[in-house]
């Protein structure tokens, strides 16, 4: 979002061709740039039509993830000494994931490897990456070397890498759950609830 028209045409020739399109030129009335090279950034029409599609369930899908992780909460919230992923705002939460922590990766690990052969899917927190750790973060590389992000005295001095941001590195590699599925059953998530309740005992006794 921009107030400054000249910054609000750049970006809308920049994610597109170039050039600006009929929308954007009315918003902005007389342009004030000369067309230039675009990164041809913009959705096309295809995925423009399976967004909206999508965009038009949102609402039910939501309803039924959160339902679904609610019924599995319910399920394992008595078991001692369970840890669950932290809520802030349980009423906003989306609920596509139920997390337990774990004292160390390696417990993870064997939660999720049992979990798995009860016939239900586990994994880690996941759908994002850690930045900073990433190579091509951590080493600065950009478009071109005289890209502006990292040529000042405060851009060199910037460093990133696992020292960042390690307790984010140690939470998520100790955390382990099952992914909520808007199409999951009550039945499915009761086989989710079974599982945990058989499994978890025994990887943290």
């Amino acid at each position: 979002m921009t107030s400054d028209p000249v910054l609000f045409e750049r970006a809308a020739r920049f994610h597109d061709l170039g050039g600006l399109r009929a929308p954007h030129q009315q918003w902005l009335g007389t342009p004030q740039l000369d067309t230039f090279v675009g990164s041809g950034y913009r959705m096309n029409e295809f995925t423009g039509g399976v967004l909206l599609a999508q965009v038009r369930k949102l609402d039910t899908i939501i309803g039924k993830v959160r339902t679904n992780a609610g019924r599995v909460y319910a399920g394992i919230r008595d078991l001692p000494g369970i840890e669950l992923r932290k809520l802030p705002d349980p009423a906003g939460e989306l609920g596509t994931g139920v997390f337990i922590g774990f004292k160390n990766n390696q417990k993870r690990e064997k939660f999720l490897a049992a979990m798995r052969s009860e016939n239900v899917p586990a994994s880690g927190p996941g759908g994002s990456v850690i930045l900073p750790i990433q190579k091509h973060i951590e080493n600065k590389v950009t478009v071109h070397p005289a890209w502006p992000s990292f040529t000042s005295e405060r851009g060199k001095a910037i460093q990133y890498g696992e020292k960042c941001c390690p307790k984010t590195i140690a939470t998520l590699s100790r955390f382990g759950g099952v992914l909520m599925d808007p199409m999951y059953t009550a039945k499915d998530c009761a086989d989710v609830v079974a599982a945990i309740r058989k499994v978890y005992p025994a990887i943290v006794g």
